[in-house]
């Protein structure tokens, strides 16, 4: 057990340092757009890719919490 928790405890770590970088890219492409450029699609899909990555966060929590880790 405590080998699937370490597991899921750096698949955690990897999930939340990605959301990092998505919300980074976010803003980045959010202050493009208020450029003018064309980044409308790349804006989508990041985020759409970090609704994903936040809900992939929130399953590993609750599977972390729910086999009694305390974080």
């Amino acid at each position: 057990m405590e080998r699937v928790k370490s597991i899921l405890q750096r698949r955690l770590e990897v999930v939340k340092k990605r959301k990092e970088l998505l919300i980074l890219e976010e803003a980045r492409l959010v202050r493009m757009a208020k450029q003018k450029k064309n980044v409308a699609v790349k804006l989508a899909k990041v985020k759409s890719e970090k609704l994903a990555i936040m809900a992939e966060e929130a399953r590993l929590l609750r599977t972390l919490k729910q086999s009694s880790y305390s974080y």
